[in-house]
């Protein structure tokens, strides 16, 4: 018993001794700790050029906080190679940092087979792909000159230097070889089609070649396109050997009704509305199409959208809600609520609308109030997704106020003698004054000349300057 008691004594003595060293050493990096709450992983921090950098990535540890703690002064650049001294505040303690911005990667390089006719010089650049670099590249070039005027594969040795000397060496082949045929095209039976007036652009007739991977393509004959219809063209390809051929192309110029005269295009925000069986009765009196800019508030006149659709007007989209804190609270906001009212137009009108205005028009500065740079992006997008959106020239100015009075209207509305005049008004039940206008505009245009068409997607479409 007593053997035990002596056991346990021991046993716990060595606990205790081995005990104490850990403790002290624990409470010695607890005292280092809090003497040094803010660790980083270097003072000399080296950055690649035209990188991206946060500082914050170089914090190792924040002893009783977090990376989002530490203040962080100084500004680094990484388009411009140099040094940026940068500072990390936290608590009491500062600790000083250097950002050393350096071009130290090589140039991506990527060759390809490239083939030359024996009568050209063979350029080796030719089989120069491609060159990935921040900075500018230069290139030297070793092969058997002795050579390189035979026939058959050469290979060029080629190294990429950019203007910090990184460099990549790559080794390529070029053949030599004799080049009698001309070039041909890519599809024999590729169908061109533009609007009538527009200049027709032989960079769209696509064309290949063994050899030169540009071949040209002409057209000695001048091309009309004034008369809407197809046309059959002959055109020349060649390539830089003088390998030459003729093919006949087909090009359909399709009819523009706006081309060679003065046209208004009527618009209406915010319907339908009880006012639009109205505005579409003065459309059909005077023979005038316009374009009617709905939303999805008031479904109880779809009808008359419907009607509006089935008479040759166009339905565009304004959005469905109209609500600029919902719509222009993200990008993603917009086009949520834009893909719901292109839903109801193609479900009302069994058509699709490519056709759009920003409620506010592209220049609002509302938009700003939510999402800085929310227009500028929401343009360029709208367009990349094949919609095109149409702000104003002519402001009838109704949107002022109810019931303005009608020569006011008249006056505004009848303010340009622009070739394409794209007019804004509002279909809303309040615009009484905007229907008793209509005749009169109308009026006044006709006399001089002009016709009334709805917007498609190659309708001149007027750009405000996008502000946010």
């Amino acid at each position: 018993m007593a053997k035990r008691k002596r056991r346990r004594f021991h046993l716990g003595r060595l606990l205790a001794v081995l005990l104490v060293p850990l403790v002290l050493i624990a409470a010695i990096y607890f005292v280092y700790l809090k003497l040094n709450p803010l660790q980083l992983k270097a003072r000399d921090i080296v950055v690649e050029y035209k990188e991206k950098f946060d500082p914050k990535d170089n914090i190792k540890r924040v002893f009783g906080g977090s990376k989002d703690d530490v203040k962080i002064e100084g500004t680094i650049d990484t388009n411009a190679k140099g040094e940026y001294p940068i500072t990390y505040t936290y608590g009491n303690e500062k600790i000083n940092a250097i950002v050393n911005v350096k071009d130290q990667k090589p140039p991506v390089l990527t060759l390809q087979e490239a083939k030359v006719d024996m009568k050209d010089k063979g350029d080796p650049k030719l089989i120069i792909k491609e060159v990935k670099d921040a900075s500018e590249v230069t290139f030297d070039f070793k092969y058997d000159k002795k050579t390189f005027d035979e026939r058959g594969k050469h290979k060029i040795e080629v190294t990429a230097t950019d203007e910090d000397g990184n460099t990549t060496t790559e080794t390529g082949t070029l053949i030599r070889e004799e080049d009698s045929k001309a070039p041909t095209l890519v599809d024999p039976d590729q169908k061109i089609t533009i609007k009538q007036g527009e200049e027709l652009d032989l960079s769209a007739i696509k064309v290949k070649d063994d050899f030169d991977p540009e071949p040209t393509v002409t057209m000695d004959e001048e091309f009309d396109s004034e008369e809407a219809g197809k046309q059959t063209i002959t055109i020349k390809v060649s390539d830089r050997s003088g390998n030459e051929k003729e093919y006949e192309q087909i090009v359909n110029v399709k009819e523009d009704p706006a081309y060679g005269k003065k046209v208004v295009y009527l618009t209406f925000d915010d319907g339908p509305s009880e006012n639009t069986a109205k505005i579409l009765d003065i459309l059909d009196k005077y023979n005038a199409k316009a374009t009617f800019f709905v939303t999805g508030n008031h479904p109880e006149y779809n009808k008359y959208m419907k009607r509006a659709a089935k008479e040759g007007h166009t339905i565009g989209l304004h959005t469905y809600t109209h609500n600029y804190s919902q719509l222009y609270s993200s990008e993603e906001a917009y086009f949520d609520d834009l893909q719901q009212i292109s839903d109801m137009v193609e479900d009302v009108t069994g058509k699709k609308s490519k056709v759009i205005r920003f409620p506010g028009g592209s220049s609002n500065m509302i938009s700003a109030n939510y999402v800085d740079g929310l227009m500028t992006t929401l343009t360029q997008k709208v367009q990349e997704q094949g919609y095109q959106y149409f702000d104003w020239n002519v402001d009838s100015t109704d949107a002022s106020g109810n019931r303005v009075p009608v020569s006011q209207l008249v006056e505004n509305a009848t303010a340009s003698d622009d070739q394409y005049i794209n007019i804004l008004m509002h279909d809303t039940d309040a615009k009484d004054t905007t229907v008793e206008a209509l005749p009169e505009i109308i009026k006044y245009y006709k006399d001089k000349g002009y016709v009334f068409l709805g917007l498609d997607t190659d309708s001149y479409a007027p750009h405000h300057n996008v502000v946010n």
